[in-house]
């Protein structure tokens, strides 16, 4: 009952400041309207400044409600098992396997690696791995799994799941130390069907890199407690989560497609189960290091979120957080249409001397902006296992400049899930 509380006051408060936005922007509209289509303006004006107002919002007063860190599990001695499948990740793989070995957790850990069809010497580094790591309490095995495709690999690991709850890891992800003793610890005493892991950027060499660290650190960050504190967050990633083995096997485990783990959390909170995320548990991932390959990341990204809507519609969901964020979702395509129909044209047109879709009004959402980082930035940073760190001028292309990948990519992601287009895995 507090959490229904928490969520209707940040509701509530939030319908408030998009009344105040609505009424800020209405002489915008009017004067925009003299020089442009009534309808395309409204489109506009509610997709970039209205809805924004009232998602934002909403999120920054629940997480303000839950800035307290939430109680420390420990799993005991609990056997656990952590799949990671690899296809050509040579370079990354010995490393990943190692920070899972080393991790301080007191039960033991089986490391289930495997290899989808790699044609590098991925095979021959997980063997490396098996011998350097194995010792008393972690035993690593080596699988393979010809048929292309992420899902196909991840069943086949689940297969040889022997133990309550296991853990997912990508092949360019690591370890902090006591990551995999604070996921399994919050999945064991809350009975949820999955929990996702708090991942940032592992390096940051390249401009697009240096824009992602933000990215993961802020935006991804919030958007996850924010749901996981009423037990709905839409995706447990792959990359790093926790699941019940018994529940991901009665969800018929993962299916073939762009968002598998998306696919999968819908299916869990179908079922009843609740989707949790838990702040202490840090992954360190390889992100793309060009805008090609980023690109590629985010449709297929915004191409499993309509599959995740395909396979479990939102008036589906038993649970009624679970039902509205999914909806919220649908939404997200409404602020990226706006976006690069419209804001960007509009500040293209402000700076020829016409600010009739961007002027002095689309600056307050600068400060908004930046109360709302300051805020995920501190809960970030009270976490002593946090030890990731960006840099400003990452942070200034963040601001300035990552919405609009973002959302061109997102359309792209649309589009090609509307066209039924083949999925390019290539990073």
């Amino acid at each position: 009952m507090k959490q229904h509380w928490k969520f209707f006051a940040s509701a509530a408060a939030a319908l408030v400041w998009l009344w105040v936005s609505a009424a800020l922007a209405v002489p915008l509209v009017r004067g925009a309207a003299l020089h442009l289509p009534f309808a395309y303006v409204v489109f506009v004006v509610a997709g970039v400044a209205l809805l924004p107002a009232y998602l934002m919002g909403a999120m920054f007063l629940s997480n303000l409600l839950h800035r307290k860190l939430p109680p420390r599990f420990h799993p005991g001695c609990r056997p656990v098992s952590v799949i990671v499948c690899a296809r050509n990740e040579e370079k990354g793989i010995y490393g990943t396997i190692g920070s899972i070995a080393r991790q301080k957790y007191d039960g033991r850990v089986t490391i289930l690696c495997v290899d989808n069809g790699s044609t590098d010497g991925t095979l021959a580094e997980m063997r490396r791995a098996a011998a350097d790591f194995s010792r008393p309490g972690r035993v690593i095995r080596l699988y393979g799994c010809c048929e292309p495709g992420k899902a196909r690999a991840l069943n086949e690991g689940l297969r040889h799941v022997r133990d309550e709850y296991f853990v997912t890891v990508d092949a360019d992800t690591r370890l902090e130390t006591s990551a995999l003793a604070a996921i399994v610890g919050r999945i064991a005493a809350t009975g949820a069907g999955c929990v996702a892991g708090n991942l940032v950027s592992a390096g940051a060499r390249t401009w697009v890199q240096k824009m992602q660290f933000w990215d993961y650190f802020v935006s991804i960050a919030a958007i996850k407690r924010y749901q996981g504190s009423y037990g709905a967050t839409l995706v447990a990633q792959g990359a790093f989560s926790a699941y019940e083995t018994a529940a991901v096997r009665a969800a018929g485990g993962w299916t073939d497609g762009a968002g598998e783990d998306i696919v999968l959390t819908y299916r869990l909170l179908a079922a009843g189960r609740r989707s949790l995320y838990e702040p202490r548990a840090v992954g360190f991932t390889d992100v793309p290091t060009t805008l090609g390959a980023l690109a590629r990341q985010r449709s297929r990204w915004a191409r499993g979120m309509f599959e995740g809507l395909a396979a479990v519609k939102p008036w589906s969901q038993p649970d009624a957080f679970a039902g509205y964020f999914e909806t919220l979702n649908l939404s997200i395509v409404w602020l990226d249409l706006a976006y690069i129909f419209g804001f960007v044209p509009g500040v293209a047109l402000a700076l020829l001397g016409m600010p009739w879709l961007a002027g002095w009004l689309t600056l307050l959402v600068l400060p908004l902006m930046l109360i709302g980082t300051v805020s995920v930035c501190r809960f970030q940073r009270r976490l002593p296992e946090m030890e990731a760190k960006g840099s400003a001028w990452g942070f200034l292309l963040f601001v300035l400049v990552f919405q609009v990948v973002q959302s061109a990519c997102s359309l792209w992601g649309y589009a090609a899930a509307l066209t039924r287009r083949g999925i390019d895995w290539k990073r």
